[in-house]
Parts: C-alpha cells; sequence; structure tokens
C-alpha cells in the first residue's frame, strides 16, 4: 500500500532586506549592506566578480559568518537584484495607461544602464522580494480593468522589461566599443565613410543606401532615447490594439438570462 506523502509547507516570505530578527543578539551585518556591498563590486567589476567571499571581503567579514545571512550566490544575487529598485521612481497612477507604462519602461531601461549586470537576472525567476513584488504591483495595476486577463498583463509587463533589457544591451556594446576603440560613434561612421562609398557604389544594397541617404538616427546625438521611445510606442501600439478588442468583446458578450 502506498503512503500518502505529506505536502510540504509553503516557504514564507522572506523580511524586507535589512529586517533583523526580534530576539538574540544583534547581528554584525544585515543583508541590506550585505547586497550594497555585492552591487558595488558588480558595478566596477561585473557580475562575474561577485562572490560571497570577495563580499565578505569588502565589508570586512569572514566568508563563513555570512552564511548566517546569505546562503548561496543565486540569494545573493537575488538580494541585489531587490535592492536596487528603489532608487528607482515608479509612476503614481495618471489614469493613462500608455503614459504610466513608458515612464516604467524607462525606468527599467535606466535601471539597466546603470547597472549592466542586471541583463543577466532572469524575470521569469522573480525572487519575489518586495521591492520586486511592489514593482509588479505596480506595473499590472496599470494594466487593470482594460479588459486583459491576468496571462496577457503579465505578457506585457515582461514584453516591456525585455525590450528594455534588449535595447539597454545594445546601448551598453556601443558604449563598450567607444571605449575600446577611442572613437566616438560619429567618428567611427567617419573612418568608415570610404568603406561605406565602395558599398553604395555596387548598388547591391538599397535598403542601406537609403539608411546612408535619409536616416536622421544615425546622426541624432540623442538618437538611443529616440529611439528607445519609439520602440516603445509600437509596442504600445499592439497593447492598446489588444485592448481595443477586449473591449469589443466586453460590449459583445450576450446579457445573462433573467430566467
Amino acid at each position: 500500500m502506498r503512503m500518502k506523502r505529506e505536502r510540504e509547507p509553503a516557504t514564507p516570505l522572506r523580511p524586507a532586506p535589512g529586517a533583523r530578527p526580534t530576539r538574540g543578539p544583534q547581528p554584525a551585518f544585515s543583508r541590506d549592506s550585505i547586497a550594497a556591498a555585492a552591487v558595488k563590486i558588480a558595478d566596477a567589476e561585473g557580475i562575474e566578480a561577485v562572490s560571497i567571499r570577495r563580499v565578505a571581503v569588502e565589508i570586512g567579514s569572514g566568508a563563513t559568518s555570512l552564511y548566517r545571512y546569505i546562503s548561496k550566490k543565486n540569494e545573493l544575487l537575488d538580494l541585489m537584484a531587490d535592492a536596487v529598485l528603489p532608487k528607482y521612481t515608479l509612476p503614481k497612477s495618471s489614469g493613462n495607461w500608455r503614459k504610466d507604462l513608458k515612464k516604467i519602461a524607462f525606468q527599467n531601461r535606466k535601471m539597466i544602464l546603470e547597472h549592466p549586470w542586471m541583463i543577466s537576472i532572469s524575470a521569469f525567476r522573480s525572487s519575489l522580494g518586495l521591492n520586486t513584488l511592489h514593482w509588479l504591483e505596480v506595473t499590472l495595476h496599470v494594466l487593470d480593468d482594460h479588459g486583459l486577463n491576468i496571462d496577457e498583463m503579465i505578457v506585457v509587463s515582461n514584453t516591456l522589461l525585455a525590450f528594455a533589457k534588449g535595447y539597454a544591451a545594445g546601448e551598453i556594446a556601443e558604449r563598450e566599443a567607444s571605449r575600446l576603440s577611442g572613437l566616438s560613434r560619429e567618428q567611427w561612421m567617419s573612418s568608415r565613410a570610404h568603406h561605406t562609398r565602395a558599398i553604395l557604389e555596387t548598388g547591391e544594397f538599397p535598403m542601406f543606401s537609403r539608411i546612408v541617404k535619409d536616416a536622421a538616427a544615425p546622426h541624432d546625438p540623442q538618437s538611443a532615447e529616440h529611439g528607445f521611445s519609439l520602440g516603445l510606442d509600437h509596442i504600445l501600439d499592439g497593447v492598446e490594439v489588444r485592448i481595443s478588442h477586449a473591449a469589443i468583446r466586453r460590449v459583445r458578450k450576450p446579457a445573462p438570462d433573467p430566467r
């Protein structure tokens, strides 16, 4: 006879970073200070430089002592991701979902540009830290009551974050290319002028020719900002279509039989 297994109790939500136990001796460090040290290292040297041992050195502790607070590196990464969020301002609900989502997306991009290591943090394996939950609540609240179901709302939220991450990753790569080459984007394009003319003379790449002759973006000093805003508009146009279809479905939904 197979014995029925008891269900394991749900893992309780972790306290907010930096929370102290109510009993026993005061700990020498807080989760806040540990997260801050790890973020400092990652910002300066990249996520690969972050380890529990390295963080321990940064805050003047032994690695063994930190295991009282952080059990493994993945937990440290979750704590770091949650710790940076309060720095960024989420919009108060304006009643204009499009305007609010755009502000959230710009904050996502700003966060990635200032903390490039955040690109490697999965949005699909959320730590469910309190700051992360607050960010999710605000984003989904903006989309609520517009006819989308919760799955559609999650997809929109993830799409905005994925776009912000991808776009910021391109900006970071450009920034690194400028650093390594010692050339700004304009200087790099000037250095490639001879090669560009040779391509145009072949007549084999008409779309590239249109970019060179007609596109303003490559010469726009604010091209990254303007490009991100325009890309967002295209995404939000799609969301607006979904919301409009949801409104049509609500209107067409048959009234319940009063009998």
